[in-house]
């Protein structure tokens, strides 16, 4: 990971940038857009019970 860290931070700030110019409202739809965004909010805990790591801790 050493090495790739500092690129990876940039494409995170290029992706969030991207994300935040977009209006999901228009482009999703002012009814379906809350929906979406609750759908990945439990896709994210569902996977999280998944994972065998402690919430905190380095794998």
């Amino acid at each position: 990971m050493k090495g790739w860290r500092t690129l990876l931070i940039n494409l995170a700030i290029a992706v969030f940038g991207v994300l935040e110019a977009t209006d999901w409202t228009a482009a999703l739809g002012s009814d379906k857009a809350g929906w979406i965004v609750a759908a990945i909010a439990i896709a994210n805990m569902v996977l999280r019970s998944f994972t065998t790591t402690e919430i905190g801790r380095r794998a």
